[in-house]
């Protein structure tokens, strides 16, 4: 990679400076929350368990896309060897795996908690939705283990032989072939892993979308007999709706930005495409959370609470 001038330098800081706080304030906020939460009633909600473990694998995930790029700014041959650049890779794909899942959780449980089918397993489900979550998010976690697991074992028979695992990575405009292989496992198994649980997310997506129409023509049918009626499980589903699409929007964007720089090695190369996919990757882990947040009356009740106290704190000390 050319050595990057110095205002490129000075935005690039700027900008991961920005995606740190914002990253750092919404995935953060979540987490403690609900731990002091958890800390005064030992209990938390089904949904406050997703969430919160949500925001953690996010919190973790923009760590990692964040030190990647400084390390290497301040490393630049970090990750030369074969061996650190496949360990950086599979912290990646288990994190990745993590957050994945456990969006697909929280689209499921918004499914279950909000849709309305006739259904017996359906019904059975939203029954008992709460004692299943910590299954579910049990079940995500040993998913990202076996597709990680795989990853590291087809790397390393593939790859990896006894005579050339210390090989260092190409350095020059072409990829050695251990470094060609990598890549390809890297985005095999990546998109592989990632097929059941977005289609579980989809699924899930669908349900909801079909059950919110359903309720619109129930609602406008009402409308029309009683003007004053009003349909409350409407709200929800749109709620719901909201937190599922721009999840979906974001992670795709996420997705492609983090496969070009699969797919694409020679982006390392390339100072501003490079730049460019690290600023996407590393904001996608704080936007979904700050629409949680916004969503979520809780989490507003407490963020109006806390700005009205630093409002009142800031009038003292100015006045």
């Amino acid at each position: 990679m050319k050595k990057p001038l110095v205002p490129t330098v000075i935005f690039y800081l700027i900008i991961s400076a920005i995606e740190i706080s914002v990253g750092v304030v919404a995935n953060g906020y979540i987490v403690a929350l609900n731990y002091i939460d958890w800390a005064k009633s030992r209990t938390l909600t089904s949904y406050d368990k997703i969430i919160t473990s949500l925001a953690f694998s996010r919190f973790c995930l923009q760590f990692l896309v964040t030190l990647d790029y400084f390390l290497f700014k301040i490393y630049p041959n970090l990750f030369s060897r074969f061996q650190t650049y496949q360990l950086y890779l599979v912290i990646w794909m288990f994190i990745n795996q993590v957050n994945l899942c456990f969006a697909s959780c929280l689209s499921v449980f918004h499914c279950v908690k909000i849709a309305i089918f006739n259904q017996s397993l359906f019904s059975w489900l939203k029954l008992n939705i709460s004692k299943l979550v910590p299954l579910l998010l049990l079940g995500s976690v040993l998913y990202s283990l076996v597709t990680t697991v795989n990853f590291i074992l087809f790397s390393y028979s593939y790859c990896v032989s006894s005579h050339n695992s210390t090989d260092r990575l190409s350095t020059n405009g072409t990829m050695s072939d251990n470094e060609m292989k990598l890549m390809k496992f890297t985005f095999l198994i990546h998109s592989v892993g990632s097929i059941f649980p977005l289609i579980v997310f989809i699924a899930s997506s669908v349900l909801l979308i079909i059950s919110l129409w359903r309720h619109i023509r129930k609602m406008n049918l009402n409308s029309d007999l009683n003007p004053n009626f009003r349909n409350p499980g409407t709200d929800a589903h749109v709620h719901a709706l909201k937190s599922v699409v721009s999840f979906f929007i974001i992670y795709n964007i996420y997705y492609v930005a983090s496969t070009l720089l699969i797919r694409n090695p020679s982006y390392y190369k390339d100072e501003w495409k490079y730049m460019v996919c690290i600023f996407v990757a590393a904001a996608y882990p704080s936007l979904h959370s700050i629409i949680l947040i916004l969503g979520n009356p809780k989490l507003k009740r407490a963020t109006a609470k806390i700005l009205h106290s630093a409002n009142s704190c800031f009038r003292e000390v100015t006045s």
